[in-house]
């Protein structure tokens, strides 16, 4: 056949129209894989399902102005699961509760089931623990005073602490009426570092206790206290005694002079409130000329903290004895004992003299 005539024929035309049609088919084939594919991955996506388990505060359904309810957690696990999408939103916006109907309740102890409020529909949930023990009890409030406490032996030797000083000095207690009726005290409790010497200022947790110092199950209002506690080292202002110590040379006469007449003691009350006046040792042993010596104040076995000044400074006059012979001069204590002692004996003897002449007398009458 003629190449001319095979154009012309109707061969032709079908096999044209065999080709154009497997083209068109392929063709349409192909649109439809582009177009299908990503709504295809879109359903999938939307009809995915998801579990997740999020933690919802549980919501009671009381009259709690009139009890007082105990027993419940605070918060429940819920398990939503559904379609990917729904249990996000729903984990985000967290639109809906968990409620413990107590309405119908009276007084006592009660088993509530749990249910949900607001979760929608297309989800399915369960809920951990599905029912709570609770216990109702009219409800009671109570206004009590603020009690400090602290540990006296943590302040540093010497140290006392003064009245503490709250920004609230009364707490109220809002509870069960049995419990409240086991409230003995409103504690805030202090900690202090050992040998505390500086003020104390803290935020200090309210505490409800019975009477053995045992915490009862109440609401304390408010629930924390600021606590400002005075801590200072008492002082006493007093007059300085010299006191001479020590034997001097023979022939010379000593005078003390200090420097400052009163001086101030720190220490524990009950020490400084037996303390007049400070005796201070002044040695004179080995001394032959007027000098001025720095003594301490306190010495380590003092039961006193400190004293201002720390030092003074005493002055030791001598001069020359002229009724002194060659003899050590002995401690001054010692020569006011042996003066008083002569002076005891000169008495004594006047005194019988006198008697012996008054019998004399008598007798001559």
């Amino acid at each position: 056949m003629k190449l001319s005539k095979f154009w012309e024929s109707a061969w032709f035309y079908r096999l044209l129209a065999l080709l154009l049609a497997v083209g068109l088919f392929a063709y349409v084939n192909a649109e439809d894989l582009n177009s299908l594919s990503p709504s295809s991955r879109s359903n999938n996506a939307i009809t995915a399902t998801t579990e997740r388990t999020l933690k919802v505060p549980l919501s009671l359904k009381a009259d709690t102005d009139k009890y007082f309810i105990t027993g419940y957690p605070e918060k429940v696990a819920v398990t939503l699961s559904g379609s990917t999408s729904l249990v996000t939103m729903t984990a985000n916006t967290m639109n809906f509760r968990v409620i413990a109907d107590l309405s119908e309740l009276g007084v006592g102890k009660h088993t509530v089931h749990l249910r949900e409020e607001g979760l929608n529909k297309d989800l399915t949930y369960s809920l951990k623990p599905k029912t709570i023990q609770v216990t109702i009890q009219d409800r009671k409030t109570k206004t009590m005073p603020i009690q400090v406490k602290y540990n006296p032996n943590s302040l540093a030797p010497g140290y006392t602490a003064g009245t503490a000083k709250l920004n609230t000095e009364t707490a109220q207690v809002t509870g069960g009426k049995g419990e409240i009726n086991r409230v003995y005290q409103i504690v805030a409790n202090l900690v202090l570092s050992r040998d505390t010497k500086d003020a104390v200022d803290q935020e200090v947790l309210l505490q409800a206790l019975d009477s053995d110092g045992n915490t009862v199950n109440v609401v304390v209002s408010p629930q924390t206290v600021h606590v400002s506690l005075p801590v200072r080292l008492p002082s006493k202002r007093v007059s300085v005694k010299l006191q001479q110590s020590g034997a001097g040379v023979t022939g010379l006469r000593y005078t003390l002079k200090a420097s400052a007449s009163r001086v101030t003691i720190y220490g524990a009350q009950d020490v400084i409130d037996q303390i007049d006046s400070l005796e201070v040792p002044v040695s004179i042993s080995g001394v032959t000329s007027s000098t001025t010596k720095t003594i301490r104040l306190l010495d380590d076995n003092s039961k006193l903290v400190a004293t201002d000044p720390k030092t003074l400074k005493v002055t030791i006059g001598v001069t020359q004895d002229a009724k002194a012979d060659g003899e050590i001069v002995p401690d001054q204590s010692s020569t006011t004992e042996s003066s008083s002692s002569r002076a005891s004996n000169a008495s004594s003897t006047s005194s019988a003299a006198d008697e012996s002449s008054a019998s004399s007398s008598s007798s001559a009458d």
